[in-house]
Order: structure tokens, then C-alpha cells, then sequence
């Protein structure tokens, strides 16, 4: 039989998928208890002694012991430093797996992918890099699967076109999706586009409403900054408008008693965004939201009529509201 690795060399961002390899490792320590006790988490950036320490100890009631260190290149990449981190490397024993965690993937001349050609099967690397278009699409099916439920390869293009490259968002918005189906029935395309979030437009607009609900007008405007450059202006100044609106109208409602069922109900609106909505609105009174969107209809006639640039409105908003809430 061939001999486990003693150094795993695991780059990429693709946190999700290096989790679950983390965690195949961790179980082959034995059970729950045993693993945690036999199992190292080191800072970003832990120097050489603190690895040593963690690697060289023996096992205890298992068979090997599991270390994770985070970033430890950046550390070493000095060229004395090399030479020492190398040479610990190739003492680490066969009773330690030793995970080393890089963000950044290395190309083959790197200096540690070197010592890992040299190591041979004492050292084993692979990338986990974030899946993107047809590859995010494939995963979501599979992750579904996983969960019990299953997606219709239109949604999975479709949730997959809505995230982008955030992998982790998609899997958040999957796992709504499957509750939203009650697992009874596949998740088809017009769920995705009645229930989803796409990444960069409705979250963005939380977060900018979340900042100007905290009175943090540096906040706010790091959160619109993005969207101004990344969106066409009016359809982003609408999309505000429309935000505005419906934290008005469940504020509205909330002051009627309703709960974020009813309110769910009443705007026709998926529980999730109605627990957001109405969670911001709590944060400002009925009149100050009646004012803030009076506003915004102004601002809308002078974009409509010429006077003045969505670009300048928008931030002249954030930057107004801001003082308002302070």
C-alpha cells in the first residue's frame, strides 16, 4: 500500500470545496471526539516553531494527527526562510497531516510546487478553484442532489448566471430555493426568477439600506459607489426607488399590526424577502420613509426631465439621507 501524503498542499478559493476535503481528512481520524483532540488550527501566517510544534507531536489514540496552517508562504518566501520551511517540510512524519492553505495557486516554477515535484508522494497539491458558468450550473445540480431535492437544468443555468463567480451565494440561494419547494418538487427556472437575489443588484441594495438605516453614510457610499459603475444608472436609480418602496409600504403594514407572513402575502413578495424588508424597515419611522421617498420622486423628475444626472442624484441621496439619519 502506498504511503498517505504528510503535506497537502491545497490552493484556490473555493473555500466550500477545501472544507469538505478538510473534512474527509478529519474523519479519518476516527470518531468526532478523537479527531478534535488529534486536530491543529494555526493562525494565518504561524511562524516556524508554532508549525513545528503542531507537527511533530504524536497522534493520540489515532493514527495520525491533522494540521491546518493558513497562508504560511507570505511568511517564507524570503529565500533563507525557504530553505529553513523546506527543510521542516521534509521532516514533517508520517503521523501528521500537515494542510498548508493558499489562496493564491501557484504556478509549477513556484518555489514550494518545486519541493512538492521533488517530495514525491510524501506531498500532494490540488487546486479548488471558484466554478463559473456551465461549471457552477453542474455543481448546483449536484448540490441539490445532495440535499434531497433537485434542480431543472434551466434553473441551474439561470441561478448559476445570477451569481456569477459567488459560489457561496449560490449555495445560499439554493438552500432557499429547496425550502421554498418544500423538496417536494424539482426547482424550475421560474422559481429561480421569483424567489432569487441576483448577486450585485437586491443584496447590494441591503446592504446600502442597512448602512443608511445605521446612520453610516461612509457605509452607504461605499455600498453605492460599486453599483455605480457596474449598472446601467436609471435602471439602478428604479431599482432604489422600488427598495424604498416596499420598506415604506412594510412599514406600512407593520404599523397595522401585521406580522412578515401578512406581509409576505399582502406585497406578493417570498418570506425571505419579506423578513429583510420588514427588518429594515423597523429602522425608521412611517414618516421618515414617507419623506425619504418623496425624495426620491423628486430626484425622479429632475433625472426624467434633464435637470439633473441619475449619476449626481443617487449620490446626492445617500449623501442627504446620511445626514438625516445622523
Amino acid at each position: 500500500m502506498a504511503a498517505k501524503p504528510s503535506v497537502y498542499i491545497f490552493m484556490g478559493e473555493d473555500d466550500t470545496a477545501i472544507r469538505e476535503e478538510i473534512a474527509k481528512l478529519a474523519r479519518k481520524l476516527g470518531d468526532p471526539a478523537t479527531a478534535e483532540m488529534n486536530t491543529s488550527r494555526l493562525e494565518p501566517g504561524a511562524n516556524l516553531d508554532a508549525l513545528r510544534r503542531a507537527a511533530l507531536a504524536a497522534p493520540f489514540l489515532a493514527e495520525r494527527r491533522l494540521v491546518i496552517a493558513q497562508q504560511t508562504v507570505k511568511t517564507f518566501n524570503a529565500a533563507d526562510a525557504r530553505g529553513r520551511f523546506t527543510e521542516f517540510l521534509n521532516e514533517v512524519p508520517a503521523s501528521t497531516a500537515l494542510v498548508l492553505l493558499e489562496t493564491t495557486v501557484f504556478e509549477d516554477k513556484h518555489w514550494l510546487m518545486k519541493w512538492a515535484d521533488a517530495a514525491e508522494g510524501r506531498a500532494f497539491v490540488r487546486e479548488f478553484n471558484l466554478p463559473q458558468g456551465a461549471q457552477l450550473a453542474s455543481w448546483l445540480s449536484q448540490r441539490a442532489k445532495e440535499l434531497g431535492g433537485e434542480l431543472q437544468p434551466q434553473a441551474a443555468a439561470a441561478l448559476a448566471q445570477m451569481q456569477a463567480t459567488d459560489k457561496a451565494a449560490a449555495e445560499q440561494e439554493l438552500d432557499k430555493l429547496l425550502a421554498y419547494v418544500n423538496y417536494n418538487r424539482p426547482i424550475t427556472a421560474a422559481d429561480v426568477q421569483a424567489v432569487s437575489l441576483p448577486s450585485g443588484e437586491h443584496g447590494d441594495f441591503f446592504a446600502l439600506a442597512d448602512a443608511l438605516s445605521a446612520a453610516n453614510g461612509q457605509r452607504a457610499m461605499q455600498a453605492l459607489l460599486p453599483l455605480l459603475e457596474e449598472r446601467d444608472l436609471i435602471l439602478l436609480y428604479f431599482s432604489m426607488v422600488g427598495h424604498f418602496r416596499g420598506l415604506l409600504q412594510s412599514r406600512d403594514l407593520l404599523d397595522a399590526g401585521l406580522g412578515e407572513a401578512d406581509i409576505a402575502k399582502q406585497l406578493g413578495m417570498h418570506p425571505y424577502r419579506a423578513k429583510k424588508l420588514s427588518a429594515q424597515a423597523r429602522q425608521f419611522s412611517a414618516i421618515s420613509l414617507q419623506r425619504i421617498y418623496a425624495r426620491l420622486l423628486e430626484y425622479d423628475e429632475q433625472i426624467k426631465t434633464g435637470e439633473m444626472e441619475p449619476r449626481l442624484a443617487m449620490q446626492a441621496f445617500v449623501a442627504e439621507l446620511s445626514v438625516q439619519a445622523a
